[in-house]
């Protein structure tokens, strides 16, 4: 399944969102339950914006979800927004309408992915190696000291 790329329209509607979840959310602790039905779910029938006890309902469905997982709405709608579908960081492919990695993006985990096989044997080897180095480079100064203290 393919999903298509956030609208500037869709972006903005998600920083509007996370803007009322923020408010709900501005008070120390979180937000609390008022008095009324517990969630959305407890409600009898469609939703009823003229209706106080669905409007409390919408409320406290919210403020459970914010208390339950704090700060989620700016990970998962900043995170989308301002980290993945940001131009800039080159995370998706532009020239896609549709959720794509970038091909460079893809080409490093194709390569990492290529890599990893040999990845702690190769670390493996030159760190080997240049220990190695190390020591001969240290016997080398030490028997040219001991050469020259000698003359």
């Amino acid at each position: 399944m393919k999903m298509a790329k956030p609208s500037t329209r869709d972006i903005d509607a998600g920083y509007d969102l996370m803007g009322i979840l923020n408010a709900i959310d501005a008070r120390w602790g979180g937000p609390w339950a008022t008095e009324g039905p517990d969630d959305l779910d407890a409600l009898d029938g469609d939703f009823d914006a003229d209706e106080p006890s669905h409007l409390q309902a919408l409320y406290n469905h919210l403020a459970k979800l914010l208390r339950r997982a704090p700060g989620f709405h700016g990970r998962v709608l900043g995170g989308m927004c301002a980290v993945i579908c940001y131009e800039r960081n080159v995370f998706l492919d532009p020239a896609l309408d549709y959720l794509e990695l970038h091909p460079d993006v893809l080409a490093g985990l194709e390569l990492l992915e290529s890599a990893r096989a040999d990845f702690f044997p190769r670390l493996e080897r030159e760190a080997r190696a240049a220990v190695a180095e190390t020591i001969e480079r240290a016997a080398a100064r030490h028997l040219r000291e001991m050469q020259g203290g000698a003359t």
